[in-house]
């Protein structure tokens, strides 16, 4: 127990000196060197995480430190105080993107998992079902003109889900009333090696990937609705 302890107090002396140093690429929740199967070959997910992510990640640092009003604010601070400004756009992109991809990090898991019946049946109360579902997100994803992104979200105002595509860099952190839920990456960078040009043929294995319990967490949260971690179906 006193190791445990000991352990614990270092990963978080750690993680403090991280942050105080700028932003970092985040540890993924899978050996990245074994990609995401079936969506994700080893090499795909390096050259995706580790260049483009990372890129994303230090042209943001790069940023942040030639402009000391800019020291100390979190990343979502970043993303609302530049959105919609164009002298502030190449700061506002690399914030947004590091963000989007963080979330979409999370979003996926080697093999997927289950949808969580709770969840399953709230999608397919205002879908149809969850397959309908998945096919009208992966049409907003084929729908996207040029490179961008495609969230599920959960609208407080509307109380019901929403599909949102976003085109670059945009993102709905600290939209009102807004939680996002899922996202996935249409960016050629996401897939050309292992599917080219077929942003089809990527969004075609996408659910096979899903990780349902980070969107049935991010919704039940956002709606008050009790959620337990460890019940997993």
């Amino acid at each position: 127990r006193k190791t445990f302890f000991r352990i614990d107090e270092y990963a978080r002396r750690t993680e403090k000196f991280i942050q105080d140093q700028g932003f970092y690429l985040p540890a993924l929740d899978y050996p990245h060197h074994e990609g995401v199967a079936p969506l994700f070959s080893p090499h795909q997910l390096r050259v995706h995480y580790d260049r483009h992510h990372r890129a994303y990640v230090d042209k943001l640092n790069q940023l942040v430190a030639a402009d000391p009003s800019l020291k100390g604010l979190q990343l979502d601070d970043i993303i609302n105080q530049t959105r919609g400004d164009p002298a502030k756009a190449v700061l506002f992109n690399q914030a947004a993107q590091h963000y989007n991809h963080c979330f979409f990090w999370k979003s996926i898991n080697p093999h997927g998992s289950n949808c969580p019946p709770d969840l399953e049946a709230a999608l397919g109360a205002q879908y149809g079902s969850l397959e309908k579902f998945q096919q009208v997100f992966k049409d907003a994803g084929l729908g996207l003109f040029g490179s961008g992104w495609v969230f599920l979200v959960y609208d407080h105002s509307l109380k019901r889900f929403d599909i949102l595509s976003y085109g670059n860099a945009a993102c709905p952190l600290g939209l009102q009333g807004i939680t996002p839920l899922l996202c996935v990456d249409v960016w050629e960078h996401a897939y050309y090696v292992d599917y080219e040009n077929s942003r089809a043929n990527f969004l075609a294995k996408f659910f096979d990937v899903v990780d349902w319990h980070w969107t049935e967490r991010h919704w039940k949260r956002s709606t008050g609705q009790h959620y337990d971690d460890m019940n997993w179906s």
